[in-house]
């Protein structure tokens, strides 16, 4: 495999991460608003606190795929002899971008629910 093929993933991995970034910002943003009510809104901000943890991992993962992608590339540039490092990386950093993307189809399918509960109260 070329050297560059796990480098040109990484914009894609970005393009995730742009958005599961802006997810966490516009869910803390949610959060802080319905903090200004905690009473009435209790419920709501612990289960949106629980969704807030399911984007972090999720873009820890993200974080951990895009370094081993950029791993193997730089170090299947470098020393052309270690397919099996590079097999090994591309591996792993894909698993990681797999669990994130579980993560956040678990966050989207969670969100309607905590969205439907919330616009009820």
């Amino acid at each position: 495999m070329e050297w560059y093929i796990p480098i040109t993933i990484i914009p894609a991995v970005g393009l995730l991460i742009l958005s599961t970034s802006n997810f966490l910002i516009a869910l803390n943003n949610e959060i802080t608003e319905l903090e200004k009510d905690q009473k009435r809104y209790e419920t709501a901000i612990l289960r949106k606190l629980k969704q807030l943890k399911r984007l972090s991992i999720a873009i820890v993962f993200q974080y951990i795929s895009v370094f081993l992608f950029l791993l193997a590339g730089i170090s299947n540039a470098l020393y052309m002899e270690g397919e099996a490092a590079l097999f090994v990386c591309m591996l792993l950093a894909v698993l990681c971008i797999t669990i994130s993307i579980i993560y956040l189809l678990i966050f989207a399918i969670k969100a309607v629910t905590i969205r439907q509960q919330h616009l009820k109260l």
